[in-house]
């Protein structure tokens, strides 16, 4: 069966007054922690931060594919392979739904290979959690896809990245075009058929050298009906650990990164919780070269909230305040820090909008200067 538990939300009247109280608690709650958070940011406080803005949460770092961007497709990804435990999923949502705004249900790894996904959807959805998922779709047959309709998925990044069957076979190895296009366009049709609103989908294709001459005839052939965003992703080095990755940049970063470097937002803004437990500093971590500990305590219970604001993340965090990232991997090495700055009176739950918008932001502030 697609779901363990009954993805249905209790319907009574009782339970919808007390979903709806439970919303707007949270609304008012990180209304009042957003200064907070921004200030604590800016002045550079270490210790007793606000709940984080996103939650990631790595249901699997098992994949299917052998992708040319990725580290676990380049067998980089030295850590133990397995899937999370759904009672540990459990205790951390429980613990984090009332701060947090959304989660994103994958790290390194196909969030579809986990046997529990759509139950771990559902029990996002009735905790009143926003659930997303980023896929390579090789998996989302009909089956897979109204399992994801029916479970409450709130947004899912569909990573074709590619306009012709070449370009996409010799990024995404072990992939087939013809077979993932067929699975993405069952998808939309099942959404839009069906009446759906949710989930919001992003059809998504990396800004790489094989991808850039293909883009506008991407984005003109994607123009569908269940398709509610093409993102057009900058490309993510992970870190600049690779250096067979960094070869497939088209950009220069150069282009976004400032002179001064600040400290990375995603100490202060997100949470990273791999399958077995283990905080990582960011998704850019993929090997845990800087260890944050485990939400998992000693004696079993989980302990989100009590990491995130622990000795070890306190430690990081005043690295970056002190201007010493560069002595931290794979901080040494990144230059996505440079993507997004926190503003004040802007929530950051939406992690992707954010990037886009600021990346935006940047060029064209670049290119207003060279102009003058």
């Amino acid at each position: 069966p697609l779901f363990t538990e009954s993805p249905e939300l209790d319907s009574s009247g009782s339970a919808k007054a007390r979903r709806k109280a439970r919303h707007e608690i949270k609304k008012l709650r990180n209304k009042a922690l957003g200064p907070v958070k921004w200030a604590a940011y800016e002045t550079g406080q270490t210790r007793l931060v606000p709940p984080p803005d996103r939650m990631y949460i790595e249901s699997t770092n098992i994949c299917n594919l052998d992708c040319v961007m990725c580290p676990t497709g380049l067998k980089q990804v030295k850590r133990p392979q397995g899937y999370m435990d759904f009672d540990v999923f459990k205790a951390i949502v429980d613990e984090m739904a009332p701060y947090v705004k959304a989660t994103t249900l994958h790290i390194w790894g196909e969030p579809l290979m986990h046997k529990r996904i759509f139950d771990m959807i559902a029990y996002c959805n009735r905790k009143g959690l926003r659930a997303e998922i980023s896929t390579n779709a090789t998996l989302l047959d009909q089956r897979k896809a109204q399992g994801l309709l029916d479970a409450g998925l709130s947004t899912i990044y569909l990573c074709l990245d590619g306009f012709r069957p070449e370009t996409y076979e010799s990024i995404r190895v072990k992939a087939d075009y013809e077979r993932t296009n067929a699975n993405i366009r069952g998808f939309l049709d099942l959404k839009t058929r069906g009446g759906y609103a949710n989930p919001y989908v992003n059809l998504q294709i990396i800004q790489m050298e094989q991808t850039m001459p293909e883009v506008d005839e991407f984005v003109a052939a994607w123009d569908v009906p269940g398709v509610d965003n093409i993102n057009v992703k900058p490309f993510d080095s992970w870190g600049g650990q690779v250096e067979q990755i960094n070869l497939l940049r088209a950009d220069d970063p150069a282009s976004f990164v400032p002179t001064e470097r600040y400290a990375c937002p995603n100490l202060w803004y997100h949470v990273h919780i791999y399958w077995d437990g283990r905080i990582a500093m960011c998704d850019r971590d993929f090997n845990i070269n800087y260890d944050l500990g485990n939400v998992i305590s000693p004696n079993g219970q989980v302990e989100v909230m009590k990491n995130w604001n622990g000795p070890k993340m306190q430690s990081l965090r005043k690295l970056h305040v002190d201007g010493q990232a560069h002595t931290v991997s794979p901080c040494d090495t990144c230059v996505e820090w440079a993507w997004w700055r926190p503003r004040l009176g802007r929530g950051y739950g939406n992690y992707n909008a954010v990037v886009m918008e600021n990346l935006k932001e940047k060029k064209h502030d670049s290119s207003a200067g060279s102009s003058q």
